[in-house]
C-alpha cells in the first residue's frame, strides 16, 4: 500500500468494502516495515476510510432511527 486514498474515492463505497479496506490498510501496517512517507499514508488512508465508514452509520442509525 503506497497510495493514499482520498474521502472522494471512498464515499460511493458501502460498508462492507469501507470495512474490508480498512481491514487492508491495518494488515499491511502490522505486516510490513514501511517507509516513514509509505507509513503516512496508509495512517492517513486509515483515517479516511474509518472517517467514512462511521459517517455512513451514523446516517443509516439516523434514518432507520426509532419511530413516534
Amino acid at each position: 500500500m503506497s497510495q493514499l486514498i482520498t474521502r472522494k474515492e471512498v464515499e460511493c463505497l458501502d460498508e462492507g468494502v469501507l470495512q474490508s479496506r480498512f481491514s487492508q490498510i491495518m494488515q499491511d501496517l502490522i505486516r510490513t516495515q514501511m517507509w516513514q512517507f509509505e507509513r503516512t499514508q496508509a495512517l492517513a488512508s486509515l483515517g479516511t476510510v474509518q472517517t467514512e465508514l462511521n459517517r455512513k452509520r451514523a446516517l443509516k442509525s439516523r434514518i432507520s432511527g426509532p419511530k413516534f
